[in-house]
């Protein structure tokens, strides 16, 4: 059995925005914030709203692109991932948005040895489609994937997990987690719950506590 794995959400966590709501502002102010907040009201924020938004940019794939590598990573996230896997663990990003847009950010920052966990997506009619796949062993009708479920399959292979989010997706993973790392809503969440966590807003507070745990060098 490994050491350890840190599995982490991508947006909001990894980076200080969700890129939905990037591309919201940028592209969509006339109608996509009174949408959020209708959809709010009776649904969660799922693939179904996030293709609505993804499909409406009416950009190139270049243009695109050029938005993708400007968002807003952690400052001290490469640093943190490089520090896990030069202290025994794996670094892994779970994400209920789309590899087709941390993959490209990955290889931007040239960040390798992390392992992405999400849905795949694609190019298309000027804009970003998503993909569940209902046939994964992770999939959820809500989100597309179920964090908990990966989770729980990555206890099963090293001797503690730890996880790192920030929303509503993220509840079941951190449950799951032998160490949960929240930030924004998902602190509340928690708190609601009474689920044990380790609030945090940057990395590097994250990598403080682990170096005390003794998990990092």
């Amino acid at each position: 059995m490994k050491k350890f794995a840190f599995v982490s959400d991508f947006d909001g966590t990894l980076t200080d925005r969700d890129f939905y709501h990037i591309v919201m502002d940028k592209y969509l102010k006339d109608w996509a914030w009174d949408y959020y907040e209708e959809w709010k009201k009776t649904k969660k924020i799922n693939v179904d709203f996030l293709n609505r938004i993804f499909g409406s940019m009416d950009r190139n794939e270049e243009e695109i692109l050029e938005d993708i590598l400007g968002l807003p990573l952690d400052p001290y996230a490469i640093d943190f991932i490089k520090k896990v896997e030069a202290s025994g663990g794996d670094f892994y990003i779970l994400s209920a948005g789309t590899s087709y847009y941390i993959k490209k950010l990955l290889g931007h920052f040239n960040i390798r040895n992390v392992t992405v966990i999400s849905m795949e997506g694609r190019y298309q009619n000027r804009g970003i489609t998503i993909m569940p796949d209902p046939k994964n062993e992770f999939y959820s009708s809500i989100w597309g994937i179920d964090k908990a479920k990966v989770v729980a399959a990555l206890k099963a292979r090293y001797e503690k997990v730890y996880f790192a989010g920030d929303s509503e997706p993220d509840i079941g993973a951190a449950k799951a987690a032998d160490c949960a790392f929240a930030r924004n809503d998902l602190k509340k969440h928690l708190s609601e719950q009474n689920v044990p966590f380790v609030p945090f807003n940057k990395y590097n507070e994250v990598d403080e506590y682990m170096v005390r745990q003794g998990m990092l060098k």
